[in-house]
């Protein structure tokens, strides 16, 4: 199965949702500012990635965990992926949608547009560092979520 976890511009929720996946930040516990700095594409995607599947590696069940940053065209960006699958023979019920925009909060917003619309990195990664640090919960229980069911397919 691919995992894709998607957001607005896909560097900070679904990054972090995906390292979680991972295993890369730990599931029992909030990271520490330090910690995001292990999170693949944590504040690095931009414009020009908006709309490519990006993967960021492989879980322990040998599915292949994505990030996507699709704007405000979730629904879009899901039907061409599936479309295209189907022009090159993959199945699209492969591909599993995980939308982690509704975990944003304002200091996700804010910090995220000044670091990657802006280019304000140095005021925008530590804002939108904590915002995300604030949603954490929210994205382990997801990530959970999407981990029993994944668990569940795989018996």
């Amino acid at each position: 199965m691919k995992v894709v976890y998607h957001c607005f511009g896909g560097a900070h929720a679904s990054p972090t949702a995906a390292a979680i996946h991972l295993g890369i930040l730990a599931i029992d516990r909030l990271p520490s500012l330090r910690d995001f700095k292990k999170v693949p594409y944590f504040d690095q995607i931009t414009n020009l990635e908006h709309g490519r599947l990006i993967k960021v590696g492989d879980d322990h069940l040998n599915n292949e965990i994505f990030i996507l940053g699709r704007r405000n065209s979730a629904q879009i960006a899901i039907n061409i992926i599936k479309e295209f699958s189907k022009i090159n023979g993959v199945n699209p019920d492969d591909y599993l949608f995980v939308d982690c925009v509704q975990l944003y909060n304002p200091l996700m917003i804010t910090g995220g547009f000044s670091s990657r619309a802006m280019g304000l990195v140095t005021i925008g990664r530590p804002l939108v560092t904590i915002g995300t640090l604030l949603s954490f919960t929210s994205l382990v229980k997801k990530v959970k979520k999407t981990l029993d069911f994944l668990e569940k397919r795989s018996k």
